[in-house]
């Protein structure tokens, strides 16, 4: 999925294809050496095998180019998620990613730990929604106070969060006593990951800017999501972007700026 996901978010295939002479055998051959040190560690296993499966499933990657057709507009969207343009443009763009990976989550949700990495995915791409800035003049439009502009654009993220999360957390907590004080964790954790990458958003913004650089701190979230000890460390990059992201925003919101 990660090597999926670089590929198709690559911006510069148009390039390679026009200009580079054997382009996809190049781009095998940089992904199949990206994945070795993920995958030699394999080899020291029971399931050495999965070398093989995981190289095999890399190579198809780029092979499998998906040709351009009509655009899927899903246009009842519009009718349940009202005005949240994030929403609406990240479903549409990822939808025939998302389908899978929640259908994953909740078939599998009786079972320990299974249903919690689909669950993971999922909330990876919600997150990636709020990648990609918006038009300044969008922003404007919502003719509101900094402060709220970002409470109201968080707010409605967080909540579908929950609303998609809680039916697979709940039935695994029903199969999974002891698991009940780790989902609340998961839940929450993945509750302030977002809200630190909305902050994060609009404390990077700027006008014409495609979209933020703030990988590093991504990282360090996701890692933390398995290693508790690094959760405070989450919380400071909220409260520091939050603020950040207020003052950054009055440059547009305010007048008197």
């Amino acid at each position: 999925y990660l090597f999926y996901t670089m590929h198709k978010n690559r911006s510069d295939l148009s390039f390679v294809y026009k200009h580079f002479h054997t382009p996809k055998r190049q781009i095998i051959f940089e992904y199949q050496l990206f994945l070795l040190p993920l995958s030699i560690p394999v080899l020291l296993t029971s399931y050495w095998f999965y070398f093989f499966i995981l190289h095999a499933i890399v190579l198809l990657i780029p092979l499998a180019e998906l040709k351009s057709g009509p655009a899927f507009r899903f246009l009842f969207l519009s009718k349940y998620l009202k005005n949240d343009y994030v929403f609406i443009a990240g479903i549409r763009k990822n939808f025939f990613v998302l389908v899978p990976f929640a259908l994953a989550a909740l078939l599998l949700s009786p079972l320990k730990l299974f249903p919690l990495v689909a669950l993971f995915l999922f909330n990876m791409i919600l997150c990636s929604f709020y990648e990609v800035n918006e038009s300044v003049q969008m922003i404007q439009a919502s003719g509101k106070t900094p402060a709220r502009f970002l409470s109201e654009i968080s707010g409605s993220g967080l909540s579908k969060m929950v609303l998609l999360n809680l039916p697979v957390l709940v039935i695994n907590t029903g199969f999974n006593r002891d698991l009940f004080l780790f989902n609340v964790y998961f839940l929450v954790y993945n509750l302030f990951m977002l809200a630190t990458v909305i902050a994060l958003k609009y404390s990077d913004y700027e006008y014409k800017k495609a979209a933020g650089n703030n990988q590093v701190k991504l990282i360090i979230m996701v890692i933390g999501l398995f290693n508790p000890y690094l959760f405070p460390l989450v919380l400071i990059f909220y409260f520091q972007s939050r603020a950040a992201a207020i003052k950054n925003l009055s440059n547009y919101l305010d007048d008197s700026h």
